[in-house]
């Protein structure tokens, strides 16, 4: 599919395996660009129609989006403090050993029949 071309809602959630609301959701929000246009609908009458441009979807479906999320987040956070980084490094280390304790109770239950 040209990065140029346009395609309407339901085939821009069938792009990226969402649903329909979650595309007018990002349209109602300007996050996605969107244009109305008048077509020929499958029984020849005229429909009202919304598209969106394959290369707009895409950027705001892709890495670009979420990188700058992930950039603003930083921004905004706070840095740990000496004493939250001590407890974060505390909780890593007691989940790590006991998932290694499990591991050998398997072990030691597999290996004794």
């Amino acid at each position: 599919m040209h990065q140029e071309e346009w395609i309407d809602v339901a085939a821009a959630a069938a792009r990226h395996s969402c649903s329909k609301k979650s595309i007018w959701r990002r349209i109602w929000r300007s996050s996605l660009p969107a244009r109305t246009e008048k077509v020929r609908g499958r029984d020849g009458r005229p429909v009202i129609k919304t598209l969106i441009r394959v290369s707009d979807l895409d950027y705001a479906f892709g890495t670009a989006v979420h990188d700058e999320h992930v950039r603003k987040i930083r921004e905004a956070a706070p840095p740990l403090t000496r004493d939250q980084v001590t407890a974060i490094a505390q909780v890593l280390t007691e989940h790590l050993l006991e998932r290694d304790a499990k591991r050998r109770r398997g072990g030691e239950a597999g290996s004794s029949s």
